[in-house]
């Protein structure tokens, strides 16, 4: 079985807190960072639907737009193969991607349908996390992100290095170095265990 954690790490400051935590920690940790100049910082959360385990807070400056959130994404989580990509709101009501984060996104319970790859698609929910006056943010950079999940291997239950796209069933189908080798589907068939929601889905095989 998988071994869920529900922390992750803030990338400016390298504390560990709970994901319900994470989003205070990190409003305070930008704002300790402020210094002589402060500028509006809008939090966004991304997640996808049905897999909590997966998270990143992600801030963003006044003149991001949703294709630098779409960039970042793609960078941390998703891009194998150059896929098509879209935000939406409803039910698939597209969103420009020349539209600003802050327009979008920038009100309380304001959130957004996320789809790369229209054919083995990823999906996710972007949403408003907060905002603070803090030290400028050019376009959009990661501030947490939640710790991998451990994956034991379905054999030894070791952690798991490898899936098996052919076998993987969100309960089985993950193997450790030495079992993925002797694995019966082959080696074209396996992926690399990664902290994404886009793992075994695809080309994908890591943060690019």
């Amino acid at each position: 079985m998988l071994r869920p954690s529900s922390f992750g790490v803030c990338a400016l400051c390298g504390a560990r807190a709970g994901k319900a935590a994470m989003g205070r920690h990190v409003r305070a940790c930008l704002e300790e960072r402020r210094g002589k100049v402060r500028s509006r910082v809008l939090l966004v959360r991304a997640q996808p639907p049905g897999a909590p385990m997966f998270w990143l807070d992600v801030a963003a400056g006044p003149t991001a737009k949703l294709k630098d959130l779409d960039g970042l994404l793609r960078r941390v989580w998703l891009e194998c193969c150059g896929h098509l990509s879209e935000f939406y709101r409803g039910q698939r009501d597209k969103v420009p991607m020349n539209r600003s984060v802050d327009e979008a996104l920038g009100s309380p319970g304001a959130r957004l349908g996320y789809v790369y790859d229209f054919g083995s698609s990823t999906g996710l929910v972007v949403g408003h996390a907060g905002v603070v006056l803090a030290a400028p943010v050019k376009t959009v950079q990661v501030v947490a992100r939640n710790e991998a999940p451990l994956w034991p291997c379905d054999v030894c239950g070791k952690p798991a290095t490898m899936l098996c796209a052919e076998c993987v069933d969100g309960e089985g189908g993950f193997y450790c170095r030495t079992h993925a080798s002797k694995h019966p589907c082959g080696e074209e068939m396996l992926r690399p265990v990664v902290n994404s929601p886009r793992m075994g889905v695809c080309g994908y095989a890591g943060e690019a």
